[in-house]
């Protein structure tokens, strides 16, 4: 069995009760430390609810229980910056819920006390983990869609039955709406698959009344001539949620949802679509699975740390978009 390693939750929302805490309680090689959130009452009915043992205000009293390796960090998003640094004083690997930052100098900054820590420091940019993305990106990588000249990344929620609340909707607390919270992660997608290529260019839409927009459509300009288009939402009117993305190539195009790959051969078109060891229902929840397995071997030493500097370009795409939104124009990255 791998070496087992213990690790702190800090921040007891949804992420982390509906995603992280079922995973993490069924890896064997894994034991958590604990949890830590200001609401410390939240925090402990959190903690029964998932049979942990331990609740704090702080990482800080964590640890002074017993040493801790690694973080999980899903506390709000002006909260990251600090409760990443907190652990990476502490000596902890650490995995950060989407967004690292709310804007670029924190991105920064935080990049650099990882590397001085010479701590892994991780994004929890779990759609990169999906099997059907990681096959569109390999086809990507290796010349057979040609070259890409137009990438859509789109992530869109289902209208909730109740009226959102909380700290999401609060632009200083969230850094901004839909656009933060999702967009994120879809630019993320988009420039990863194509192997980060400078975004040039941004023009933007927001939509939504209240203090955050609710639906964001951005397109950057890619260098070598291509674009990348986002679309995200939390007021999709449908019965389920919708992810995709599409890729267009000289040579060939694919897509995530239905999962697809078609290109051109001395014979025609032809599908050369990989078959799935999963159903389609259990890709996305089988990403996190992917993602900690990943975080985890850094974590044990497995793999040397690393620092995730890509995110600066996401930090600097998603700051341009509130930019040209706000400008009604497009703007210069």
């Amino acid at each position: 069995m791998a070496r087992g390693i213990r690790v702190a939750v800090l921040g007891a929302g949804g992420a982390a009760q509906v995603v992280h805490l079922p995973i993490l309680k069924r890896l064997p090689e894994v034991e958590i430390a604990g949890i830590a959130d200001p609401e410390l009452d939240k925090a402990k009915t959190i903690a029964e609810r998932f049979g942990v043992d331990r609740v704090a205000a702080s990482i800080e009293e964590l640890a002074a229980e017993g040493p801790v390796e690694a973080a999980l960090v899903c506390s709000p998003n002006y909260a990251h910056e600090a409760s990443v640094m907190d652990a990476l004083e502490r000596g902890c690997h650490v995995l950060c819920e989407r967004p690292l930052a709310t804007s670029v100098d924190a991105t920064l900054r935080m990049i650099d006390a990882a590397r001085k820590a010479e701590r892994h420091l991780m994004v929890a940019m779990n759609l990169r983990f999906r099997y059907d993305v990681r096959a569109i990106k390999h086809f990507v990588a290796n010349g057979e869609l040609g070259d890409v000249f137009y990438i859509r990344s789109t992530w869109m929620n289902r209208r909730a039955r109740r009226p959102r609340r909380g700290w999401r909707l609060d632009p200083e607390q969230a850094g901004g709406g839909v656009l933060m919270d999702l967009g994120s992660q879809a630019i993320d997608l988009a420039l990863w698959t194509l192997d980060f290529p400078r975004v040039q260019r941004v023009a933007a839409r927001l939509h939504g009344s209240g203090g955050v927009e609710a639906t964001a459509a951005v397109q950057l300009a890619l260098e070598a001539g291509a674009t990348a288009t986002i679309e995200v939402t939390w007021e999709l009117v449908h019965e389920r949620d919708r992810h995709v993305l599409y890729v267009l190539g000289t040579r060939g195009s694919a897509r995530s949802t239905p999962f697809q790959v078609q290109c051109t051969t001395a014979s025609g078109i032809m599908d050369v679509t990989p078959p799935l060891d999963w159903p389609p229902t259990e890709l996305y929840s089988d990403s996190y699975r992917q993602e900690w397995a990943e975080f985890l071997r850094h974590a044990r030493g497995e793999k040397p740390p690393e620092v995730p500097e890509d995110q600066v370009a996401v930090a600097r795409a998603v700051e341009a978009s509130y930019r040209a939104a706000a400008e009604e124009r497009e703007v210069e990255v």
